[in-house]
C-alpha cells in the first residue's frame, strides 16, 4: 500500500506540471470562456491538432468525441485542440459542430504555432508559414504528453482508433508505471 500510495503522490507532482507547459496558454471553449490553464493539473493531456477543412479530421473527430465523453471524468483526460483552421471563425464553426467539450488554444494565441513547431504536427499548407523544420505529422494529429510536455505517445489517433477507450486507460497506467 505505502509503495501504491508514493507512486500515486509521485504521478501526481508530475501532474501538476502540465499547467506549467501550457501556463501562458489562452484556453477557450466552444462557446467563448475562457479557461485558466491551471484546470490541467492533474489531467492526461491530449493535444489535438486539426481543423475543419481536413476530410481525414472530420472523420475522426467523431472518434475522439465519444472516447473523450467515455473517458474524461474516469481516466482525468483533457483535450486541448490545436487549430489549423484558416479563421477563427472557422475553428469555433468547427468546435460548435463537432467537437467534445473540450478545451483549445485560443485562434489568436502564438503558443498554437509554438505547439505545431515542439510537436511538428501540421497541415501541410502551413508548414512554411508556421516554420515547422521537422514536420513529423500532418492532420489530425494527438499527440498526449507526459506532465512534464515530453511525448507519452506521439500516434494518438491511430492507437485510439484501433483500441478506442483502452487507449487512454494505456496511458494512463503508463504514468503511473
Amino acid at each position: 500500500v505505502g509503495g501504491l500510495l508514493c507512486r500515486l503522490v509521485a504521478v501526481e507532482r508530475l501532474l501538476l506540471q502540465m499547467a506549467a507547459l501550457l501556463q501562458d496558454a489562452h484556453l477557450v471553449k466552444a462557446n467563448g470562456d475562457k479557461v485558466d490553464a491551471s484546470s490541467l493539473k492533474g489531467k492526461l493531456v491530449a493535444l489535438y491538432f486539426s481543423a475543419h477543412w481536413c476530410p481525414p479530421c472530420r472523420q475522426f473527430t467523431p472518434t475522439l468525441k465519444d472516447v473523450y465523453e467515455e473517458t474524461s471524468d474516469k481516466h482525468n483526460f483533457q483535450v486541448v485542440f490545436v487549430s489549423s483552421d484558416d479563421s477563427q471563425e472557422a475553428m469555433k464553426g468547427y468546435m460548435n459542430e463537432a467537437h467534445g467539450d473540450w478545451l483549445a488554444v485560443s485562434y489568436d494565441s502564438p503558443l498554437r504555432n509554438e505547439l505545431k513547431r515542439k510537436y511538428g504536427a501540421c497541415a501541410g499548407k502551413e508548414q512554411q508559414e508556421v516554420k515547422v523544420e521537422e514536420r513529423r505529422s500532418g492532420i489530425p494529429a494527438l499527440v498526449v504528453l507526459q506532465p512534464d510536455g515530453a511525448e507519452l505517445c506521439f500516434d494518438g489517433t491511430g492507437e485510439l482508433s484501433a483500441s478506442g477507450p483502452v487507449a487512454v486507460k494505456r496511458w494512463r497506467e503508463k504514468l503511473s508505471a
